[in-house]
C-alpha cells in the first residue's frame, strides 16, 4: 500500500478537498477544490469544518445542504488525525437528469448570446440602470425552448427593474455534467446579479425555470440559472 500514490486520486476526485492547518490556512487544495475557491471564502469552509469535526480524532460525515454560488453540495465529511490539520470533503449534488425525451419538445438549436442579447435589448429599452453583459461566445448551439426561456427570462429581469445596476455572466459550468439518455452534456451558468432585487415572484420563476428543465438558485442580490446544453 505504501508504493500507491493516493495523492493522484484525491487529487481528481470530482468532490472538493481541502486540507487546512489548525489557525485556518490551506496547505493543500485537490482541482475541485480550486475551481469552489473562486464562489467562496476559505474561512468559510473551515468554520464549516470546525463546527462538524468529530469531537476525537477520526472522522465525520454530516448530511447538510451548502450552496456556494452555482456550486451545491449535500454533505460534508471532516477528517483530522492530529491536532495540526484538518481536511474536508464537501460531496457534490448528484448530476441532474433527463430521462424523457419528450420533455424537449417545442425545443430548437438555439444560439444562447443572441436569444438573450435581444431579451436584454427589450427590457433595457425602460430600464434606467447600466447593464454589463461577461459571455463566452465560444459557447456552441443547443436545444432550448425558445419562447418559454425568454418567459423566463422577462420574469427575471423584472425583479432588477429598481436596481441601479445589473451584471450578467454566462459560462460553462466546470467539473459537472447533466445526464440525458446516458450521454452527458455540459451545463450552461447564467449569473444575474443587481444591488436591488424584488423576489415576491421567486415560487413562480422557479416553476418557470423547472418547465425549461434549468436549475435556479435565488440569492439576496443575485439568480443564478443553470442551463442543460443539450446537442
Amino acid at each position: 500500500m505504501d508504493s500507491i500514490n493516493f495523492k493522484f486520486f484525491i487529487e481528481n476526485d470530482s468532490n472538493p478537498f481541502i486540507l487546512f492547518t489548525n489557525q485556518g490556512k490551506i496547505k493543500y487544495l485537490n482541482t475541485s477544490a480550486e475551481l469552489l475557491m473562486g464562489s467562496c471564502q476559505p474561512k468559510e469552509i473551515f468554520d464549516i469544518a470546525l463546527t462538524n469535526a468529530p469531537k476525537t480524532f477520526g472522522s465525520q460525515k454530516t448530511a447538510l445542504h451548502l450552496s456556494f454560488k452555482s456550486f451545491e453540495f449535500y454533505g460534508i465529511n471532516v477528517l483530522y488525525h492530529n491536532e495540526e490539520y484538518i481536511g474536508i470533503y464537501l460531496y457534490n449534488k448528484p448530476m441532474a437528469k433527463i430521462n424523457d425525451h419528450s420533455l424537449l419538445e417545442g425545443y430548437t438549436p438555439t444560439d444562447i448570446n443572441m436569444l438573450l442579447q435581444a431579451n436584454i435589448e427589450l427590457f433595457n429599452m425602460k430600464y434606467k440602470g447600466e447593464i454589463k453583459l461577461l459571455t463566452d461566445y465560444d459557447i456552441p448551439k443547443f436545444q432550448i425552448h425558445q419562447n418559454d426561456f425568454s418567459l423566463l427570462l422577462r420574469n427575471i429581469f423584472k425583479q432588477f427593474e429598481d436596481s441601479k445596476k445589473l451584471e450578467i455572466l454566462i459560462k460553462i459550468k466546470l467539473g459537472e455534467r447533466v445526464v440525458l439518455k446516458d450521454k452527458r452534456y455540459s451545463i450552461i451558468i447564467i449569473i444575474l446579479k443587481g444591488d436591488k432585487r424584488e423576489n415576491n415572484k421567486d415560487r413562480e420563476i422557479e416553476l418557470l425555470a423547472h418547465k425549461n428543465n434549468i436549475n435556479i438558485h435565488f440569492k439576496k442580490e443575485d439568480i443564478i440559472l443553470e442551463i442543460p446544453a443539450i446537442v
